[in-house]
């Protein structure tokens, strides 16, 4: 049967161009009010669709079905990676009046969000579906194009979708052809059109928490604040899992995450779940929890990961990234909270932290002891301090604030070899802030070590004597100018009187002997000789 051109003309006019243009966020009162007389429609010619896929903007319309570009600064970024299906409707008949009326009653009920919750198999009423044309993946300038359409009405889905996005785009009906309602337009059906879905996306950001507040010495916190901006969601688009997830450094130990919050406000018990598997901690949101991110379109999701440091490591350094995993789907209530996944393809990955950690050894002998190689004294106690400029190019003696706990212990006591090994200690952060102690990613910092107590016998050396000045390096052991010397301590003479003591007694006694004998005979030579001076 063959239908007036006009009639149907009008028709799709009328319905195809309020279903479409309120796609394109276009209010129906855009479609002209003198509808042009559209020719035949060619149903031989196939025709395309061109996919321009942009993150959500000022929420103007950025362009039109023919591809002409408008309102390019409300244009958000474009969306790479995302894949489109468009299913043919096959009750639908474009070349009947009739199927334009179906249009029409579209446009008025609207496409349902859920329409495509499978995309896979999609619903659309008592409609049904051709097998579905999918659009190459959206390039670098968000743009896809699905080719050889032929004469068609299609429901068209967001069918893959890159890990970033939370909300993917409503699903939308679209003609092959469509009427061009634009003035001046003569009349013409538009074969190739043009259409513009946007996108919500989601990021997440990650820092350091200052090393100030947490320690200095290995046994301390590292503490990773991670956040999460809520996007803004339809009515109808709702969170089928909401997920912050931090994988730490092997170098960590009983890591967790604690301080979940929403915008600054403590989240309740019920409305997440802390999981660790081996080093790899995930908070993620319950069904309360989702009803709560959702009414919070721009506020913060946080939680505060953290670990305790066992060691500096061959390389001192230590980094952290964080992800967020999260989709939605459209439908008439919120649904049962499903199990994120795994390992998903491509999640919103946070910058890279890092946190910059050094070894200290120190070694106590005695200054007394001869050769190159000294033995070490047990018991010798040190404290070890911040140094009052940490990243001077020569270091000072001049030590800041209270005792450095290493373990748990501001008290450090030599070994039975002489030595106290420090497995860690802060160097600095990539995180910068005039508030915090610390110099962006140095490789080197100030310590200063204060020798408490002496071992048994030896002297505690008095005043600056006591105080060694040491900077430690990220990735290796100070040793340099950490050897502290001990002398020993004086003592009385010790008295004399056991068999040695005799000894040198009755040797004292014999000379003395020796010498009254000498003297006898000196005396009588003296005598006798002058004797015989007298005889004369």
């Amino acid at each position: 049967m063959k239908h007036n051109a006009s009639t149907l003309g009008r028709r799709a006019a009328a319905a195809a161009g309020v279903l479409t243009l309120a796609f394109l966020g276009l209010a129906p009162s855009a479609v002209a009010t003198e509808t042009p007389n559209y020719g035949n429609i060619k149903t031989e010619v196939k025709g395309s669709l061109a996919i321009h896929k942009h993150l959500t903007g000022g929420g103007k319309d950025i362009g039109t079905p023919t591809g002409t570009e408008q309102n390019a600064d409300d244009k958000g970024p474009a969306v790479e990676g995302v894949v489109f299906t468009a299913y043919p409707i096959t009750d639908i008949n474009l070349k009947d009046p009739a199927g334009w009326d179906t249009i029409s009653n579209l446009a008025r009920t609207g496409v349902p969000d859920s329409a495509c919750t499978n995309p896979a198999a999609p619903t659309l009423g008592a409609h049904t579906f051709g097998k579905g044309m999918a659009s190459p993946a959206t390039n670098s300038e968000g743009l896809a194009t699905i080719t050889e359409m032929p004469v068609q009405a299609y429901l068209v889905c967001e069918t893959t979708t890159p890990g970033d996005i939370v909300q993917k785009a409503k699903p939308f009906v679209v003609t092959i052809p469509h009427p061009n309602t634009a003035a001046g337009a003569d009349g013409q059906w538009i074969y190739d059109v043009n259409v513009y879905p946007k996108n919500e996306a989601i990021d997440v950001d990650k820092t350091i928490q200052a090393q100030k507040l947490n320690g200095y010495g290995v046994g301390s916190l590292i503490k990773f604040p991670v956040s999460s901006t809520a996007p803004t969601l339809d009515a109808k688009s709702f969170y089928k899992y909401f997920q912050l997830k931090d994988t730490l450094d092997e170098r960590l130990s009983e890591v967790t995450a604690t301080e979940v919050s929403l915008e600054g406000t403590t989240l309740q018990p019920t409305d997440y779940q802390v999981a660790t598997n081996g080093q790899t901690v995930t908070v993620t949101f319950t069904a309360e929890g989702l009803k709560k991110i959702k009414a919070a379109p721009g506020k913060k999701v946080s939680a505060v990961f953290q670990g305790k440091v066992t060691k500096a490591g061959s390389n001192g350094t230590i980094t952290n990234r964080a992800q967020v995993i999260s989709d939605t789907l459209y439908a008439e209530q919120p649904p049962t909270p499903e199990t994120p996944p795994t390992n998903p393809d491509n999640p919103p990955t946070s910058d890279e932290v890092t946190s910059n950690w050094g070894d200290l050894s120190i070694k106590k002998v005695d200054t007394h002891q001869q050769g190159q190689t000294k033995a070490g004294l047990q018991g010798a106690q040190f404290q070890l301090y911040k140094a009052k400029d940490a990243y001077a190019n020569t270091c000072s003696k001049v030590k800041d604030g209270d005792p450095i706990a290493i373990n748990g212990q501001t008290t450090l006591t030599t070994d039975a070899q002489g030595a106290i090994d420090i497995k860690g200690l802060f160097i600095s952060d990539s995180i910068d802030g005039a508030d915090r102690d610390n110099q962006k990613d140095a490789t080197e910092r100030c310590y200063v070590l204060v020798e408490t107590k002496a071992p048994a016998g030896y002297v505690l050396p008095a005043g600056d004597a006591a105080v060694t000045a040491v900077k430690v390096k990220v990735g290796e052991v100070a040793t340099d100018n950490v050897t502290v010397e001990n002398t020993k301590q004086s003592v009385p003479g010790l008295p004399l009187t056991g068999a040695n003591g005799m000894l040198i007694l009755t040797a004292s006694g014999a000379s003395l002997l020796m010498i009254a004998v000498g003297s006898v005979l000196v005396a009588r030579y003296r005598e006798r000789k002058q004797n015989a001076n007298l005889a004369l």
